[in-house]
């Protein structure tokens, strides 16, 4: 008979799985680092990669900018050219009582001057507030360019572009009397800031014709295409009828246009010009340089105005070494 079992001594549990359980720690630990460290080279290598795109791109930006800061050609400087020389020579060699300005439209700015406090008769250069004040009534609409001009037989704009191409006074003294001429005076006054010149009683000066000139250069208050090529063309062509409009300033140029207009009187007795006045825009189209004569004279022969012509487009050719 064996012996009873409860009597035998009590078996010891097994460590056999103590050793397996401490691999898999062990395994886990490594799996676990493992992970860190490519989590933590990755991330390092992403962060390297992103500050050197974010540098890359910074120093691209830089090398943009400094192109852009590189200047552009330079376009030259506009010469400016003293006229003073000319207009001294001109005024000493001529008898009469006379006055000339010369203005550069380009440096804005008087390049030669005499006599600017003088007054004068207008003559037919009072014709150059009356056409301005017409265009610009036509252009905001109070006036109709197709209307008739009183009975003159004309159209406003026909009117208008007469008065300047060949000093047309029945279309002027209509179109004054349309516009007022008290009217007229305020207007030169206030939008104009023409403050010397009262064309109610037909006097005016050299710095005043100027700036009506200057007006029509800029036409500040017309930008009709086809009004301003009406302008354009009724002071640079200007056909002969009864006299030669163009016999003073634009007689004297050769290579410039001159777009200009006249106001005179002769008197047939005496044989002088009691009246000679010449205000012009000259353009030297090479160059693209524009330049506004005013001249305004009592008895002073019209071939003096175009000598004076002749020496201002002398001394422009001989400055630009045509």
């Amino acid at each position: 008979m064996k012996k009873s079992e409860k009597n035998q001594p009590a078996k010891k549990q097994s460590t056999k799985k103590q050793p397996a359980r401490k691999r898999l720690l062990v395994f886990m630990f490594l799996i676990i680092f493992t992970a860190i460290l490519v989590f933590a080279s990755l991330t390092f290598l992403y962060t390297k990669s992103t500050e050197d795109e974010a540098e890359n791109m910074t120093s691209s930006d830089s090398d943009s900018s400094m192109s852009e800061a590189e200047p552009e050609d330079e376009v030259p400087e506009i010469k400016s050219i003293d006229f003073q020389p000319v207009v001294d020579s001109w005024t000493n060699s001529v008898n009469g009582n006379k006055s000339v300005l010369i203005y550069d439209l380009e440096k804005a700015e008087i390049i030669g001057s005499y006599n600017l406090d003088e007054n004068y008769n207008t003559a037919s250069l009072y014709k150059l507030f009356v056409v301005y004040e017409g265009y610009r009534r036509i252009e905001s609409g109070i006036w109709q360019g197709d209307s008739r001009a009183g009975s003159t037989g004309r159209t406003i704009l026909e009117c208008l572009d007469l008065a300047i191409r060949e000093s047309n006074s029945p279309c002027a003294e209509t179109l004054w009397a349309m516009i007022g001429h008290e009217e007229l005076d305020q207007i030169i006054a206030d939008d104009f800031d023409i403050n010397n010149s009262k064309i109610s009683i037909l006097t005016s000066n050299a710095p005043d014709i100027l700036k009506i000139m200057q007006r029509f250069y800029q036409h500040p208050d017309i930008n009709d295409a086809d009004l301003l090529a009406q302008i354009k063309d009724s002071f640079l062509i200007q056909p002969s009828t009864t006299y030669n409009w163009r016999q003073g300033l634009p007689s004297g140029f050769s290579v410039a246009n001159v777009y200009n207009k006249v106001g005179w009187d002769y008197n047939p007795d005496g044989n002088y010009w009691n009246i000679y006045h010449d205000a012009a825009i000259i353009e030297f189209p090479e160059d693209n340089r524009h330049f506004i004569v005013v001249v305004m004279t009592n008895r002073v022969p019209f071939k003096k105005i175009r000598e004076l012509g002749k020496m201002i487009e002398n001394k422009y050719l001989e400055s630009n070494k045509y």
